[in-house]
């Protein structure tokens, strides 16, 4: 029992005086669960909050909403939106149109073409008849996917018509389609907030799987010292590393951005999300870009590392700080053109900005590949810099 004691302590000694063990045992538990606050955060601003700013709403609706109204009353539904805009802080404002019951049809293609932002339909007498548990009280509320105005303006009324009416349906509890625009925005604004996370944590776990073996390994197995006796230059050696792990990579995210591609329209079941064959090539040349920074941060982690081990508890926590900026330009709103230069957080940026259909798109697209190719090429330099070093080749 003395000797299993004697183990146990010096096991435990052994780990917690290792500050580079500490860092790999603790540190993902600390930074998954700011991913999981900050995930949160992001789903409910992205859900509960609009966006739009300094916009005048265009709101339509039918005049049959109660047979007793005077002159110039609102629906009670559109004297709390007028308030609740009016008193926000984007400085938004709201105008009304009402219309009768057989224009509904034609104010839907102006709602199509973009004319208004929301167009309302009650049913006869909608007012009246709420205190009847009998009678079929109804309000649909129609919206334009195409337009985040109009999307943010329907979320917002789908929420709040509860706290006007009771006793009614809306949309027929989902049988008449409320947007009739082709995409829907509320949908592509939640879809750009995962798959940036998820396609930079799909991205560089192809890294976790290939760069801590790459020259750890070597070091490791006592190999590397070996082989840098050979006529063979350092240099040679690193850019033969990083061009056969960078080949293995790509060919792991073609796979990757197929799947990402194909299982894009399926990610929100039942909503419009599309991506045009521009959008398309301009997010593969993200993968293939972002995807040669990674390796190339492998290989320096790689070349720092003296184990295989060591390599991907170091990594394994960039990959999380790496998810965090995935969701980053959800939360803050980042559409600055200086944060092209950030790494990482550029390319969660152009995703985001592609799927949320920014403007200025492509400037910030050339200024990300540009900026992340740089880098890589000074990572790939620092590499071979290390390798003159014998301390760094000798694993000491």
């Amino acid at each position: 029992m003395r000797n299993v004691l004697t183990i146990f302590l010096k096991e435990l000694k052994r780990v917690f005086t290792d500050r580079r063990m500490l860092i790999s045992l603790f540190l993902p538990g600390v930074l998954i669960y700011f991913v999981y606050t900050l995930m949160g955060t992001v789903m409910t601003k992205v859900v509960t909050q609009s966006s739009t700013k300094d916009t005048t709403f265009q709101v339509a609706y039918t005049d049959n909403f109660n047979s007793s109204k005077t002159d110039g009353q609102l629906p009670k539904l559109m004297t709390y939106v007028e308030a609740t805009i009016k008193g926000g802080t984007n400085n938004n404002k709201v105008e009304f149109k009402e219309f009768t019951t057989g224009e509904l049809d034609s104010y839907k293609e102006e709602l199509r073409a973009g004319k208004y932002h929301l167009v309302v339909s009650f049913s006869e007498d909608f007012e009246n008849k709420l205190s009847d548990n009998t009678a079929s009280n109804n309000v649909d509320i129609f919206y334009n996917g195409d337009s985040s105005a109009s999307s943010d303006l329907y979320n917002f009324v789908s929420q709040v018509v509860g706290v006007s009416y009771t006793n009614y349906t809306v949309n027929l509890n989902g049988q008449v389609a409320a947007n009739v625009g082709d995409k829907d925005m509320m949908a592509m604004k939640i879809a750009a907030m995962i798959i940036p996370m998820v396609t930079i944590s799909i991205l560089f776990s192809t890294v976790l799987s290939l760069c801590p073996e790459a020259i750890a390994g070597e070091k490791e197995r006592g190999t590397l010292a070996s082989l840098l006796l050979t006529p063979i230059k350092r240099s040679e050696f690193v850019a033969g590393k990083i061009l056969s792990l960078s080949t293995t990579a790509i060919a792991s995210g073609i796979v990757s951005f197929t799947g990402l591609i194909l299982s894009i329209p399926k990610l929100m079941g039942g909503f419009n999300i599309t991506i045009s064959p521009v959008d398309g090539i301009l997010l593969f040349l993200l993968v293939v870009t972002v995807l040669l920074l990674f390796v190339a941060i492998g290989v320096f982690i790689s070349a720092l590392a003296n184990t295989v081990k060591e390599a991907a508890g170091y990594l394994s926590p960039i990959m999380i700080i790496f998810m965090l900026f995935g969701m980053a330009p959800s939360l803050f709103g980042f559409d600055q053109w200086y944060l092209s230069f950030v790494p990482i957080l550029n390319v969660c940026v152009s995703i985001n900005a592609l799927l949320n259909g920014a403007e200025n798109l492509l400037l910030f697209f050339g200024l990300t590949v540009a900026s992340t190719v740089l880098y890589t090429g000074l990572l790939m330099f620092g590499v071979t810099r290390l390798f003159n070093k014998e301390r760094v080749v000798l694993g000491q």
